[in-house]
């Protein structure tokens, strides 16, 4: 089993800013990246981090990382995230795949589940979703050749949901939740 754990964003266009957690997304999720691939290998799998190159456009830097992904020959591909938004109301936790893939979907339901159980937070399940909600393709999800996900942990512009993100990934909770989670669902294919 191989699984690549892929941290959104990248050093220099780092996405999502809570100001709850004063962090964006890819700083915060670099530490959870690790966190998922060391449960992971605990387990026996073989886990590998990767990070879109920076200082190259969206389209290039996603075009290399996918292909990068698909010669390591990955059996799923976990893309960590966080949502936020303008209004603060917003809160839990969703997981985003292909909308054909079937795989993906299965994977796509249990690490929500387990990520929101971990977070303690509302479970918005499993999202089938080719484009991101701007618009732009979500590379990711359409150009790996195994079943990828977008995992949206949490909103950032939540105060409680972002805390209780923070507290889930500095307690080890939260990769313990994904990795569990991932590896059942990937030793059951």
């Amino acid at each position: 089993m191989r699984i690549a754990v892929v941290v959104g964003h990248d050093e220099r266009n780092q996405g999502a800013y809570s100001l709850t957690l004063d962090v964006a997304e890819w700083a915060f999720n670099v530490p959870l990246a690790a966190g998922i691939v060391q449960d992971l290998e605990r387990r026996g799998a073989v886990a590998r981090i990767f990070e879109r190159p920076a200082g190259v456009g969206y389209s290039t830097a996603m075009a290399q990382l996918t292909s990068e992904i698909n010669q390591w020959s990955a059996d799923l591909v976990v893309s960590l995230h966080f949502n936020s938004m303008a209004d603060t109301s917003w809160a839990g936790c969703c997981v985003l795949h292909w909308p054909s893939s079937v795989r993906g979907n299965m994977a796509a339901a249990a690490i929500s589940e387990a990520v929101s159980g971990a977070v303690g937070n509302r479970n918005r399940g499993a999202i089938a979703q080719a484009d991101s909600w701007s618009g732009a393709p979500l590379y990711i999800l359409r150009d790996t050749s195994c079943p990828a996900v977008i995992v949206e942990s949490f909103f950032g512009s939540n105060p409680e949901d972002a805390s209780r993100g923070r507290t889930a990934r500095d307690s080890g909770e939260l990769a313990a939740a994904a990795a569990g989670a991932v590896y059942g669902v990937v030793t059951s294919w």
